[in-house]
């Protein structure tokens, strides 16, 4: 080795030990230094979903699967997140024109094993003759597979009271407004306005009664019978359904049926109500024909509803639902006070 070899060398070996002792002194100073190699590789490798994608992606889907089977089961019967056995409230609350929701609700009922019984909430004045004899026919056939409670709000009258009639036991409070028994048919009149305003219609028909109830002219005696007819065939079918609701003869309910309202009070004497009370006695009454403890929650369904609708029906007793579903031009046929 020559001279300048030598030289070289040595100057080589003095800078790899200044180097060396550069790196001591840095692993001295940096914490993150101590942290030990297989640490570094374990927090820095792949995510299991990109090193095992289908694995990954297979859990995830089969539990999203699960997740909405078991809240689909839970949310149309318990069946399988069962939450104890409860009583359901059905409430029936001003004119009663579309019961498509309250209908849908009933048949949820019917379909939840855990529901031991039924309270039927009523503060209406009646509404459409369909619509009260649908909604009077689902709670009847409720109240076969299991006890139906019937509170009476504050009005209870006509298709309210014919309502009432599918309940095994029903209460009111002495003030209740019920009865009303009977049927009306409103036909809208609008010839004079019209005749004033200069508008008219001409309606071409096929048969002789099937322009009667035209909004544009009077009743004529023929069509004013035949719809009286029509009526009186309501009317029977109303008397039927309460002389079979409160097993009473139905000569006694015809004496009622005169359109007259009652007070709860003067209700329970002719033998319309059972009991005076007001909810909380129809739900204990329930409590204890069921075995359901009454500290716990009704189960009630989830209404989605718009706010100014619910504002005119509790100030004004207008359904602005019912009014855009139903036809001004068309007579109506109501059991309502």
């Amino acid at each position: 080795m020559t001279t300048d070899q030598f030289a070289f060398e040595k100057e080589r070996g003095s800078a790899l030990t200044d180097a060396s002792a550069s790196r001591e002194n840095c692993v001295g100073a940096c914490p993150l230094a101590k942290i030990p190699g297989d640490v570094w590789r374990h927090l820095f490798r792949r995510p299991f979903r990109k090193r095992h994608p289908l694995i990954f992606w297979t859990v995830a889907v089969v539990t999203a699967l699960a997740a909405g089977l078991l809240f689909s089961f839970n949310d149309n019967g318990g069946e399988l997140l069962n939450d104890g056995e409860r009583i359901a409230l059905v409430t029936v609350r001003g004119p009663i024109m579309d019961v498509s929701e309250a209908l849908q609700w009933i048949h949820d009922i019917e379909r939840r094993l855990n529901v031991k019984g039924v309270l039927v909430r009523v503060d209406s004045p009646g509404g459409g003759a369909a619509a009260s004899q649908e909604l009077y026919s689902a709670l009847a056939g409720l109240a076969e597979s299991r006890p139906v409670a019937v509170s009476m709000g504050a009005v209870a009258a006509s298709g309210g009271l014919m309502i009432s009639m599918a309940g095994n036991r029903v209460f009111a409070s002495p003030s209740t407004v019920t009865g009303s028994i009977g049927v009306r048919m409103d036909i809208p009149q609008l010839q004079g306005l019209f005749d004033k305003i200069g508008i008219g219609q001409q309606t071409l028909v096929t048969a002789p009664y099937k322009n009667a109830g035209s909004y544009l002219r009077e009743l004529t005696s023929e069509e004013k019978s035949y719809f009286e007819g029509v009526l009186a065939d309501m009317h029977t079918q109303f008397t039927d359904i309460v002389a079979q609701g409160r097993h009473m003869p139905r000569e006694q309910v015809a004496q009622l049926a005169n359109g007259k309202i009652f007070t709860g009070r003067e209700a329970k004497q002719i033998g319309l109500v059972d009991e005076l009370g007001g909810q909380d006695s129809a739900h204990r009454w329930l409590a204890l024909q069921t075995g359901v403890p009454f500290e716990r929650n009704l189960l009630t369904c989830k209404k989605k509803t718009f706010w100014l609708n619910d504002k005119l029906k509790a100030w004004f007793g207008l359904d602005i639902d019912g009014a855009a579903a139903g036809d001004w031009r068309t007579p109506v046929f109501l059991y309502q006070f």
